[in-house]
């Protein structure tokens, strides 16, 4: 497998451009968009204003001393998207996740610490949510990823008896949450179960990596947070969406990978499938994730763009049985919810000055989410082109 990443010059590249960013200093700056009907991140209210002061939205429907007043236009302004599941690695995938309105990405593998930490903090792009290095067995699929990125195969969780001491060495670097492979041949139930409480014990959620029915078997059983991707084999039953319901699980389908990989391999993997599962899970009350697994990654089984995919993720949902209303929650207000990020995911005052705004009405047909006009990340305005369809 021929994956080849040079960690150290994109850690390089990454902290010189935060250190030559302006200093974008808000603390006198209050804004105020105008005649605008706001999806709160649950519903669609009447039009009104929202402003802006400093990072956070200060108010709704409440003008007070505003330097800057911009006409929505009767636009509709939602919060800024949540993509739960992807691998960006340089300033140019956080240009293209913010362009396209993405403004919180979890990193979904962090194969280098330094790598992951020089993605964060960067003033008026996607803010980023890392995780660890992925669980993964000798011998797995993501293992032989593992050693191809960086050569070490020290990394790797071999049996229970380690799964302990990885998970405290993969926390010591304090990562976002810990992320966990399910696969064939990969790492056996007690070690998941292991690795699973461990991290709990740690105050760490737990992403676990399952695309097959059997593997997210394994990771409905391992008690973890999110399970991430649907089943290409065989879909989830009503049984074992019920049985994730119940745990309190969370899924994360990323459909638009899942898209990719069924038509790059027509035959051995069926779309339809994945799209049963999500009715499934949405049938059986099991909350819904947007996600996307974007990567530029050459050698891997599919590329997934930055930003632009989220869209796509929005339309798949609905096409698999969520109406607009909730694709846009499993964007926003819920994926927020499920991550642990109170102060995002809706507009309402004190959250975080996350926004999109659109010159048409997502509720009425999902793919008005490419009518963007701005995007604020954290109060500051994306000041590069926006995304273009």
């Amino acid at each position: 497998m021929d994956v080849v990443f040079d960690h150290i010059a994109m850690t390089a590249e990454n902290n010189n451009f935060r250190s030559a960013q302006r200093d974008d200093s808000l603390s006198d700056s209050i804004v105020a968009i105008d005649n605008v009907r706001v999806f709160d991140g649950h519903r669609l209210l009447p039009e009104s204003t929202v402003v802006i002061e400093s990072h956070t939205i200060r108010s709704i429907g409440y003008t007070s001393h505003a330097n800057t007043h911009i006409d929505g236009k009767g636009g509709v302004l939602l919060p800024g998207f949540i993509d739960a599941h992807a691998h960006p690695s340089n300033i140019t995938d956080l240009q293209d996740l913010s362009r396209y309105g993405v403004t919180t990405a979890m990193v979904m593998a962090c194969f280098q610490p330094q790598l992951c930490q020089s993605l964060k903090n960067h003033t008026g792009l996607v803010d980023i949510v890392a995780g660890s290095l992925p669980a993964a067995a000798p011998g797995s699929l993501h293992a032989n990823i593992i050693v191809a990125v960086d050569g070490n195969e020290n990394r790797l969780v071999r049996n229970a008896s380690v799964a302990s001491q990885w998970v405290d060495d993969m926390v010591a670097w304090e990562p976002d949450f810990v992320k966990l492979i399910a696969e064939s041949p990969g790492l056996d139930q007690q070690t998941l179960d292991i690795l699973t409480d461990r991290s709990h014990e740690h105050g760490k959620r737990v992403a676990c990596h399952a695309s097959a029915l059997d593997a997210y078997t394994q990771a409905a059983t391992a008690g973890v947070d999110i399970i991430q991707h649907a089943p290409l084999d065989k879909p989830v039953s009503p049984s074992l969406a019920r049985h994730i319901a119940s745990r309190g699980q969370v899924a994360t389908p990323t459909l638009a990978i899942l898209r990719a990989i069924s038509d790059a391999s027509m035959g051995t993997r069926n779309y339809t499938v994945a799209e049963e599962s999500v009715r499934q899970l949405k049938e059986a009350g099991v909350p819904i994730v947007a996600g996307t697994d974007a990567n530029l990654v050459q050698g891997l089984i599919a590329i997934v763009p930055f930003g632009i995919s989220l869209h796509a993720e929005l339309q798949l949902l609905v096409n698999a049985g969520l109406s607009p209303a909730e694709a846009l929650r499993a964007a926003t207000s819920v994926a927020a919810k499920y991550w642990g990020l109170d102060d995002r995911g809706m507009i309402a005052p004190g959250k975080r000055a996350d926004l999109v705004l659109l010159s048409k009405n997502p509720l009425e047909d999902i793919s008005a989410t490419k009518s963007i006009q701005r995007v604020w990340l954290a109060g500051v305005e994306f000041s590069g082109a926006i995304g273009t369809f």
